[in-house]
């Protein structure tokens, strides 16, 4: 079968809303469906890469660059901020008499299987979960003109266009199965594939992820698609994955996009202490939370050359904390940031304003402890109630302001307000988010701290760039 894999474009305006950070460009590759792409290439089928995150075209160029190739599947990968966008190239290739079976796959679907094929006519099937044995087993199945009623992990429609929803796919227990990602399917990868300041150190720099699922039930997350056990890539492929990136494409900086890249201390180790002992040349970003942060593990990635450690902090308010789930507090978060200070670590903090609780004092609480535990970098977003989350439930059943675009899927972006708790209004939200950012930058010892990384020109078109659009934010009036 000759398969097209499509990453759905995103516009900055959905994902950034208010802010206009479209002059910064950056773009991480699309590892869902690279790695389902080298997965398929494996089993002898055709697999190509057309990633529109990266490309700027319009509808009409993507259309006739599709049919040109002439697949007999199309896989698109989609969120549920960009899935309208999916369904937009779905409906006009089959205005243009497009007659292959589409599929899509990703967040999105899995979270809303039912609701998605319901309103996406275009789209005949769904992959609901992970994607690599699901989709090889489907378009053989379709290459063969069988049914797929026993395919798991899959929605379709039957003759008579009922939507059916396919038992679960167990996930896959031994990752290392799976070959590398399909790197060489990018155009002009790494160029077409700008990094952020915050998150690479140097340059070329790629994405890579070493482990599937989260342990954690955040009330605000859903992580249908991966599961909540962790699954890794091994220490030995994880590193030869590394070697491969160096060896074949010149990488100096990896940003590890794992959920919770410390979480398992053995693999840690084996993959920080291969990269001492061969003296790989690499700078390193990774997520972590709070619970893993311990003194040993911080110690030793540091040793191997991370540099900068993301942290979902969410909220500066112990009962928000617990009603989210997080399983953590303000002390236990306030003592895993000074320990990784005090090993050199930059860090930077993630927040949530306009949790159903939240006040304004609950926010102040936040922006206040946001400034008090020292973290290097702020940032916050709104809350966003996506599909398939938990605090959904409670959001929809309560008492909170749901506008409207919390029911348009492509309206929903962490930097828009489409959730406002009881007692509170989208204006203040708002002046709260920017009195935040005002309160936390515009310090002279962060002005200073954030002096090194504007030595080179690099930084200093990044930071300039940056400057002008945080400016420009928080203190527009409208």
């Amino acid at each position: 079968m000759k398969v097209l894999l499509i990453n759905s474009p995103t516009t900055f305006e959905q994902m950034y809303g208010d802010w206009d950070l479209s002059a910064l460009d950056t773009y991480t590759p699309p590892l869902g469906i690279m790695h389902i792409a080298s997965y398929i290439l494996e089993h002898d089928h055709e697999a190509s890469i057309m990633d529109l995150q990266s490309i700027n075209w319009d509808l009409e160029k993507v259309i006739e660059f599709i049919i040109s190739k002439n697949p007999d599947i199309v896989g698109l990968s989609a969120m549920t901020i960009n899935c309208m966008n999916a369904q937009s190239i779905s409906e006009e290739l089959r205005r243009n008499g497009f007659t292959s079976s589409i599929v899509m796959g990703g967040a999105h679907i899995t979270a809303a299987p039912i609701e998605t094929l319901s309103k996406f006519n275009a789209i005949d099937y769904g992959v609901v979960g992970e994607g690599e044995t699901t989709f090889l087993e489907l378009i053989e199945k379709l290459g063969n003109d069988q049914t797929v009623e026993d395919v798991k992990g899959i929605a379709w429609r039957d003759k008579e266009g009922h939507i059916k929803i396919n038992p679960h796919r167990p996930f896959i227990e031994d990752l290392d199965k799976l070959p590398f990602p399909a790197w060489d399917l990018l155009e002009n990868f790494p160029e077409n594939y700008p990094s952020s300041l915050l998150e690479s150190k140097r340059l070329p720099a790629a994405g890579i992820m070493t482990s599937r699922g989260c342990p954690f039930h955040c009330t605000f997350c859903d992580n249908r698609v991966f599961g909540t056990k962790v699954r890794h890539f091994s220490a030995s492929y994880t590193l030869r994955m590394i070697k491969h990136l160096i060896d074949n494409y010149g990488i100096k900086d990896l940003m590890i996009l794992d959920d919770n890249f410390l979480i398992n201390k053995k693999k840690l180790f084996a993959i920080c202490d291969s990269i001492i002992e061969e003296k790989l040349a690499l700078t390193w970003y990774c997520i972590a939370h709070i619970k893993t942060m311990t003194e040993d593990r911080l110690k030793k990635i540091k040793e191997a050359g991370c540099w900068f450690v993301e942290v979902g902090i969410e909220s500066g308010n112990n009962d928000i904390l617990k009603r989210i789930r997080k399983n953590t507090d303000k002390s236990e978060i306030a003592s895993a940031v000074r320990r990784a200070k005090k090993e050199g670590l930059v860090i930077k903090g993630n927040f949530i304003f306009g949790f159903p609780d939240d006040t304004k004092e609950t926010v102040e609480e936040s922006i206040q402890f946001a400034m008090d535990i020292d973290i290097d970098f702020f940032q916050q977003n709104f809350l966003t109630v996506w599909p398939g989350c938990e605090i959904a439930k409670e959001v929809f059943i309560g008492e909170g302001n749901i506008s409207n675009s919390a029911l348009d899927w492509d309206q929903l972006a962490h930097q828009k307000t489409t959730y406002v708790p009881p007692g509170m209004t989208k204006e203040q939200l708002i002046h709260l988010s920017k009195k935040a950012f005002r309160k936390f930058y515009l310090r002279p010892k962060i002005i200073l701290r954030l002096l090194p990384l504007l030595m080179t020109p690099r930084g200093i078109k990044f930071f300039l760039t940056a400057f002008r659009v945080f400016l420009q934010t928080i203190f527009r009036k409208k």
